[in-house]
């Protein structure tokens, strides 16, 4: 179906031309916004080319990574935004579409630094994430996310050529993605049989929608067009699809080495499996392959360099869970909980919410939230059943205060740190119930090893450590531990003691009051060269602590 090109309004002479750091942000915002609303019904009609059921749920998720780091990098220019996005997108990336996706994504962040996110510059991002998605699958085919994506540049790239603005170039490129939706029963006879359309494409739409009324400051409420049946007989399409061959594993791992060739691993998973696709460079690389036998898969991948980030997960029991659902009236069903987080700084309030928090009380150290704050924040999610993270031992005894003041149920989770808080959220998985989030986000929590790096207000000692006024201190889960001449030393000593005895931890560095991201940088390649870890680097801006630590 082809997509007419849009009639551009009178005012759109008097449009910014292009896509500055900021507005793209708020785009990748938008996009995983749109995503995070439209997740479940996205997850019902996945039934092609894989029946992992979650094509929504990892889209999402792999977009939260996304705008997550897009919004840690905003006051730098486009190319900046895009390049922090595409690393994410690359790391975060869950399941099949969520690979697919990220490849997308890495479209925006291949123009040269200087380059200006015009119309023209934003049909180019879309030709090289085209480029690079069909390049990863195996065997593409057509009405899948990939028709959507090539019809997309390819209507972003007309429109470019009459001369419109950036923003009509996105949206020429989302009004040819829901044509492509609409399109592919047409193109892959098991949806049509199945009556729905095919949920990477649906979710392709979904997200450039978003990116595009979050640009235009526009409500960001999708609706889904057409496509939101789907009935029983999908259950038997994709058994007659996957016939032979048996469902085997979804399975997936990090590799990090040198000199690392995608093209050889591709070819390796190849001759154990199906659906195979290798992302990344010669440093890292991302792999996923369906296989009878997931640990060859595994087993291989270690000859390679350190494997991390392993998952293998029974297609069969995803097929016979998916097989139980409600056949109608699911696309549209809320989540089952939302979440109430606590925290200060900016970018730290920003991170909370873009990885699930619903509300975001602002407090923590020396401005605790009251009670009521709490209850507010709680009856504003609209939520029959609501987590809450204190993020903060000060605000526990509050948050469970708040927590008999509502009608909501209400699980107040034992977070004393922000780190705490992340690593919560980030476990949280809307297809679980209440009670089993609540076991994985405490399982999480109880995983990470924690620290606050600030000055001491006076002299003092705790636990036989003695530390003068002024002097730099390490808390490390809620112990003082560490005592030293300067804030950096306290941040490496505290680091040292967190990681020993961890294989390939994860450090995160949230940078706050008295730190910048200059200084958070060199600590962290410090940390890297010494201890040969991971870490990432979080703008905070939390008062009072110039370092937040997670070690995980």
């Amino acid at each position: 179906m082809a997509t007419p090109r849009p009639q551009h309004p009178p005012e759109a002479a008097t449009r910014p031309r292009a896509i500055d750091g900021p507005a793209l942000a708020r785009a990748f915002a938008g996009g995983a916004a749109t995503l995070a609303q439209q997740a479940d019904a996205i997850n019902v009609i996945n039934v092609f080319p894989v029946p992992d059921g979650d094509t929504g749920t990892n889209m999402a998720m792999t977009m939260r990574a996304t705008a997550a780091a897009a919004a840690y990098a905003a006051s730098g220019s486009a190319h900046d935004v895009a390049r922090a996005a595409a690393d994410a997108a690359l790391m975060g990336a869950k399941g099949n579409s969520g690979v697919i996706l990220s490849q997308i994504l890495t479209g925006f962040a291949a123009a040269p630094p200087d380059a200006v996110l015009d119309a023209h510059e934003l049909a180019r991002a879309l030709e090289r994430g085209r480029e690079a998605a069909y390049r990863v699958v195996s065997a593409p085919k057509e009405g899948t996310i990939l028709t959507a994506i090539a019809g997309a540049a390819r209507a972003a790239r007309r429109c470019a050529d009459d001369g419109a603005p950036a923003d009509d170039a996105l949206a020429a490129a989302v009004g040819a993605a829901r044509d492509a939706v609409a399109d592919s029963p047409n193109l892959l006879p098991v949806l049509k049989e199945a009556g729905v359309v095919d949920s990477g494409a649906q979710g392709l739409y979904v997200m450039l929608e978003g990116m595009l009324r979050a640009l235009r400051g526009e409500p960001l409420t999708v609706q889904l067009g057409g496509g939101g049946h789907i009935d029983e007989s999908w259950l038997h399409a994709t058994r007659r699809l996957h016939d032979g061959a048996g469902a085997g594993y979804c399975t997936e791992f990090v590799v990090s080495g040198r000199s690392l060739d995608r093209e050889a691993v591709r070819l390796a998973l190849a001759e154990m499996g199906e659906s195979v696709l290798v992302v990344g460079g010669d440093t890292v690389l991302r792999a996923h392959v369906h296989t009878a036998d997931p640990q060859a898969a595994f087993a291989y991948a270690r000859t390679l360099g350190a494997v991390s980030h392993e998952k293998a997960d029974d297609m069969q029991a995803q097929i016979d869970a998916l097989a139980a659902r409600p056949p109608a009236g699911a696309v549209s069903r809320p989540c089952a909980f939302a979440v109430v987080a606590v925290g200060a700084g900016d970018g730290i309030e920003e991170l909370l919410r873009s990885i699930g928090a619903a509300a975001v009380v602002r407090g923590g150290q020396t401005m605790n939230p009251s009670a009521g704050e709490i209850a507010e924040a709680i009856a504003s999610t609209g939520a029959a059943a609501v987590i809450v993270l204190p993020d903060n031992k000060n605000v526990v005894m509050a948050a469970r205060q708040a927590a008999e003041a509502v009608p909501a149920r209400v699980a107040v989770l034992p977070a004393f740190s922000v780190p705490q808080g992340v690593a919560a959220l980030v476990a949280m998985n809307t297809e679980l119930s209440f009670e089993q989030n609540i076991a994985a986000m405490e399982a999480a929590m109880a995983h990470l090893a924690t620290a606050e790096v600030t000055r001491a207000v006076r002299a003092t000692t705790i636990g036989g450590h003695a530390v003068a006024a002024g002097q730099a201190i390490a808390i490390i889960d809620g112990r003082l531990e560490i005592g030293e001449e300067s804030i950096e030393r306290a941040v490496l000593s505290a680091v040292a003691r967190m990681v020993a005895g961890r294989d390939a931890p994860l450090v995160s560095l949230y940078y706050g009051e008295g730190a910048d991201e200059a200084g958070a940088e060199a600590l962290a390649s410090n940390l890297r060269t010494e201890h040969g870890c991971e870490v990432e680097v979080v703008r905070g801006g939390q008062p009072h602590y110039p370092y937040l630590i997670g070690v995980d």
